[in-house]
């Protein structure tokens, strides 16, 4: 691996670190959980759209849902649960 992926591995890592720890302290109450994941998903959407445009972020948001599909279909041939990350 080159280091400059590396690099983006880390920051990528840490990111998601650090947005996970100020997301679950934003729960106070089991039902604002999913209001964290919607206001999550709004955001990583503008983000998406002002790097990349309208156009291209349907594709990142389709290979998402592609994901997805892929997990639900692979989840029901293992024992184990299976996670992305």
């Amino acid at each position: 691996m080159r280091k400059q992926d590396l690099e983006n591995v880390k920051i990528i890592s840490d990111a998601m670190q650090e947005i996970d720890t100020l997301a679950t302290s934003l729960i106070k109450r089991p039902e604002d959980a999913l209001l964290i994941c919607a206001a999550l998903m709004a955001i990583t959407r503008q983000r998406y759209i002002e790097t990349l445009g309208p156009s291209q972020t349907s594709f990142v948001f389709q290979a998402v849902i592609d994901s997805f599909e892929f997990m639900n279909a692979l989840e029901k041939e293992m024992t184990e649960p299976v996670t992305i990350h």
